[in-house]
């Protein structure tokens, strides 16, 4: 059951676009199964109109058009050696933000999630108290979605239940809204809502022990998402502070090369252009040799206390 919300009201009936909107939507072909996805991350995004579909469509189709359209007007006045250059550049662009409608609803779509899984808990806490206090469950939903300010997706979700329920039945409001945001929290929470209009039983007490049960699942994701931040912080550290590390470490030595390598540095071998042969080396190894034996080396004597040796060989015993 489609219900009227501010944003049929505020926009106009034809889309943003007016009477063009559905046909620069139909400009992009899909299939049945796929209407029937984008139509079920619409509702989970809340945009219920019946022009959202065509209004993303007809964005996407622009977005992809335009790009392609300025760049064939700057191909014809561009050399015709740049033609495919310009040609390919533009749908690289138009590719990309064609992309970028698609990629808002599902940016919306998971906030609105986030927003409402995480308002579960509250929600189920008040109720529990509205029932208690001898509300019925459909005055008790009224109740909570006014007072849920801090959780407007939520809030906005129990309007559209309690009006179904006052249409048809809280049993049919809730499996509408199981199927409509379509998470494990969710339909657990309508399970829950169902099993205990159906069989007449108090709902304090369940609802309590499940809003503790959905703090503690938050808790525990919590710690996951701590657990792991260490090793994805490994990748940053490997490929930010490491190159930063190894120029530190390893400029001194590269600035020695570089100065060693210098042709104006004299200690530089080929500074002269000169290959390092085999007779470079023996002449270099002469010249160390000439200033050796050029210094002035002469033998310490030899003094009376200390005994000649003699050369005579030793004496044998008979």
């Amino acid at each position: 059951m489609k219900q009227v919300t501010p944003s049929d009201v505020l926009q106009p009936s034809g889309g943003v676009f007016g009477a063009w909107t559905e046909a620069l939507a139909t400009q992009i072909p899909e299939s049945e199964k796929e209407r029937k996805e984008f139509g079920a991350i619409l509702k989970q995004a809340g945009l219920y109109s019946r022009t959202a579909r065509a209004s993303v469509y007809a964005y996407r189709f622009l977005l992809l058009a335009f790009p392609l359209f300025c760049a064939g007007l700057i191909a014809v006045a561009s050399p015709p050696e740049q033609t495919w250059k310009i040609m390919g550049l533009g749908g690289i662009a138009a590719a990309v933000l064609s992309i970028i409608p698609r990629l808002f609803v599902w940016h919306r779509r998971r906030v609105r999630l986030a927003q409402i899984n995480g308002g579960l808990a509250d929600m189920l806490d008040m109720l529990s108290m509205c029932l208690g206090g001898g509300m019925s469950i459909s005055a008790s939903l009224e109740h909570v979605a006014k007072n849920l300010a801090n959780y407007p997706a939520l809030s906005e979700e129990l309007h559209i239940m309690r009006r179904q329920s006052d249409v048809g039945s809280l049993r049919m409001a809730l499996i509408d809204w199981a199927s409509r945001i379509d998470t494990p929290e969710v339909r657990q929470v309508a399970t829950l809502l169902t099993r205990g209009d159906s069989l007449g039983t108090s709902l304090s007490g369940s609802l309590l022990d499940q809003a503790d049960h959905f703090r503690t699942a938050r808790k525990q994701l919590a710690t996951l998402h701590a657990n792991r931040m260490p090793v994805l912080l490994t990748f940053p550290l490997l490929f930010c502070f490491a190159p930063a590390v190894l120029i530190i470490l390893m400029s001194p030595a590269m600035l020695q090369v570089s100065d060693f390598l210098n042709p104006k540095n004299g200690n530089n071998p080929l500074a002269s252009n000169d290959t390092i042969s085999t007779q470079r080396i023996a002449n270099t190894l002469g010249s160390l040799n000439q200033d050796i034996s050029a210094g002035d080396q002469q033998p310490l004597p030899l003094t009376s206390a200390e005994p000649r040796p003699s050369l005579a060989p030793p004496a044998t015993r008979p």
